[in-house]
């Protein structure tokens, strides 16, 4: 498959969709989203300030009002005090975080990320004519420390981008971790989308509690089930604020204000929500780790927090597109291929949390039925080159998932 025929993630999601409408029953286990609906404390509050008429333009910038309650909630969550003035609302992390680096990039200039990451990273950077630095961690377990991207440091950095708890991978690290990366000296951007989401009870750390002089990238798709809304914040250094919201004020205008008073509700409310949230991702998590490595699949790191789980495909020859590809066609189980976060994500698949109990299980069966016909495949396609085996045979072994399916 060559590289510009390969499905991005959302191509991958899509084509999950078409086949979904031609009467294929997938199971979504490749979506950046779960299937929980966002909490209806924060639809009514949608609703109040829509029939407040609370739908007009507001500072390009964000809602006061909606900027302070994001200052709030760092204090209460992480005890760092933040001036609602730093805080600069967008349609979403995405657009927050490329109108990021057209602020601070030079041509040129070097962003280290992390190797396997989020896809859309790079391109965030290569838009803003910035150059790409991947710091590789499969060698280190997927474990994305300050030692790891030490050595990929130049007079040319301008920032280091963590993600944490991580996606594809579910790494999620403590406050000496943090203290190392705010320690480096290029400026530090933080993506804090899936904040909130750890397993292991711990409180959460952001950048800020750290260095004053870094960027946090924040969301409110995954912690609060509300990825239709479209709307993320930066919070930025002073010295950054005035040429962020010069250049906000003419490419972004402004954000949906009424989604924004809806999102003082979900700040208000976060405690409860995250927590609703986390236990069922860590009851879905606990599955997936007991059921695949049963079927082959080797998970090298069991993730503490966020929605996905990053497993070893058992077929270590076939590229992780192709395997994906693949086991969606034939076994209508929707995953992620590992390359698409990166060289170092080769030989991997992502499992997104993204479908209940029940359907995970019926997935980890499908699992089993397709890894199994394919055994069978290779062992009629070895008899058949050695002993003249059978077609017809190979054939029937073609069709057992499709069968098993119907």
């Amino acid at each position: 498959m060559s590289e510009a025929s390969r499905p991005t993630c959302m191509g991958i999601v899509d084509e999950a969709f078409r086949l979904e409408r031609t009467g294929k029953p997938v199971i979504h286990l490749e979506k950046g989203e779960l299937d929980l609906d966002t909490p209806e404390v924060v639809k009514e509050a949608a609703i109040r300030a829509i029939r407040d008429n609370r739908t007009r333009y507001s500072d390009s910038n964000g809602v006061p009002e909606f900027r302070r309650a994001v200052c709030d909630y760092y204090e209460r969550a992480y005890g760092v005090s933040v001036a609602p003035s730093r805080v600069i609302v967008n349609s979403g992390s995405s657009p927050a975080m490329l109108e990021l680096f057209l602020a601070l990039l030079e041509p040129g200039d070097e962003v280290v990320l992390p190797n396997p990451g989020y896809p859309a990273y790079p391109s965030f950077v290569e838009v803003a004519r910035g150059r790409v630095v991947w710091a590789g961690t499969r060698e280190h377990g997927f474990a994305y420390t300050a030692d790891v991207v030490r050595p990929h440091l130049t007079p040319r950095t301008a920032a280091v981008l963590i993600n944490f708890p991580s996606n594809p991978v579910g790494v999620s690290v403590g406050a000496g971790a943090l203290r190392a990366f705010s320690e480096l000296g290029p400026l530090i951007v933080s993506d804090e989308v899936y904040h909130g989401l750890d397993f292991d009870g711990e409180r959460p750390h952001t950048i800020l509690e750290f260095s004053d002089d870094a960027v946090v990238v924040g969301s409110f798709s995954k912690g609060f089930a509300m990825t239709g809304w479209r709307l993320g914040y930066l919070i930025v250094p002073e010295r950054l604020v005035d040429r962020l919201i010069r250049q906000h004020q003419y490419v972004f205008v402004g954000t949906n204000t009424f989604v924004q008073w809806a999102a003082i509700t979900a700040l208000e409310q976060a405690d409860l929500i995250k927590q609703q949230i986390r236990t069922e991702l860590r009851a879905r998590r606990d599955h997936a780790l007991a059921g695949l490595p049963r079927l082959g699949f080797e998970v090298t790191y069991v993730p503490r927090g966020g929605f996905y789980l990053f497993a070893r495909q058992p077929d270590r020859e076939r590229p992780s597109h192709a395997f994906a590809a693949d086991l969606l066609q034939q076994a209508h189980v929707a995953t992620t291929p590992g390359t698409e976060f990166g060289s170092d994500g080769e030989g991997y698949i992502r499992f997104s949390m993204s479908s209940p109990i029940h359907l995970i299980d019926e997935a980890m069966t499908r699992l089993a039925v397709w890894l199994a016909a394919g055994a069978g495949r290779r062992v009629a396609a070895a008899q058949s080159s050695c002993c003249g085996g059978s077609t017809a045979t190979s054939e029937r072994k073609d069709r057992q998932p499709e069968e098993v399916l119907s």
